[in-house]
């Protein structure tokens, strides 16, 4: 299937609206400057494309986190990951570890504290690894793809 361009009519008609899927602004006609609209749109680009089973900030709170749907394999069992959110406050200036592991044939988000343990003995999936400091989450390391890459 090819992508067709929109039409100059499409183009006015599109101005002032939010794409449903992507949640990308088109901006109103007129709106100077473009920069901040730019690096929105870029910022939701590139969350939309990191897929399923990505960790990310839960809007809802400064210390939880959300796990988007997807689809995994461990150990030959295919799980299917719902989306959930994981509230971290109690683990406040440490870094907490999130994987997936099959709770006989469901999936289930394991966490734990880096300072206080490590990723499990068990086969399992890493998702992430989530920096809190001062109330609040600071980073979050994305760590799917070194176990999808293991051997």
């Amino acid at each position: 299937m090819s992508i067709r361009l929109a039409d100059s009519t499409e183009v006015r008609d599109l101005a002032g609206q939010r794409h449903a899927s992507t949640g990308i602004a088109f901006p109103p006609q007129g709106l100077q400057p473009y920069y901040d609209w730019l690096l929105q749109t870029l910022s939701l680009l590139a969350d939309a494309s990191c897929g399923p089973l990505r960790v990310s900030r839960d809007d809802g709170s400064s210390t939880a986190v959300h796990l988007s749907p997807g689809r995994c394999s461990i150990n030959g069992v295919v799980l299917d990951v719902p989306a959930q959110s994981l509230e971290l406050a109690a683990m406040n200036n440490d870094t907490a570890l999130l994987w997936i592991t099959d709770d006989e044939g469901d999936a289930t988000l394991g966490h734990a504290s880096a300072n206080s343990g490590d990723w499990p003995a068990t086969m399992h999936i890493k998702l992430a690894e989530v920096t809190l400091a001062a109330g609040r989450i600071t980073a979050i390391l994305d760590r799917r793809f070194e176990t999808i890459l293991a051997v």
